[in-house]
């Protein structure tokens, strides 16, 4: 089981609709009650000036966890102008699902991929949060 915490910096809330849908799809795939237990940090929205700190902060609290970027706002702040982790100079990501919002699948498939699991279980993964 693969446990996740998702961190919302300003989102519009498609990028989590989609996590959740990946969550629910996917067998392997579950929430984490807290950042501390969980195995990955999924982390949506531009990174708003007023989530920076608490954001870092909590980034440093659970040390070496694995940070995935879902969504181009988390990316690079994208359609805001600006923000996401690519302000973030110091903020290692292991992967950055782009889309607005990425498909289920997709997500799913990059969680895997950042903790080094060759595939998504067995269960179909929707194509879109749509579909759910």
């Amino acid at each position: 089981m693969i446990y996740l915490y998702r961190i919302n910096t300003g989102s519009c809330g498609g990028c989590d609709i989609a996590i959740g849908a990946a969550v629910v799809a996917d067998a392997s795939l579950a929430w984490a009650d807290s950042p501390y237990n969980a195995d990955a940090l999924l982390l949506t929205g531009p990174v708003t000036v007023s989530s920076r700190e608490p954001l870092l902060r909590l980034l440093r609290e659970v040390g070496e966890l694995p940070v995935l970027a879902i969504g181009r706002c988390a990316i690079d702040g994208h359609p805001f102008g600006r923000g996401g982790v690519r302000e973030l100079r110091d903020l290692v990501v292991q992967v950055q699902v782009e889309g607005c919002p990425p498909a289920p699948k997709e997500i799913a498939a990059a969680i895997h991929s950042a903790l080094g699991h060759s595939e998504v279980s067995a269960g179909e993964v929707p194509t879109d949060a749509t579909d759910v």
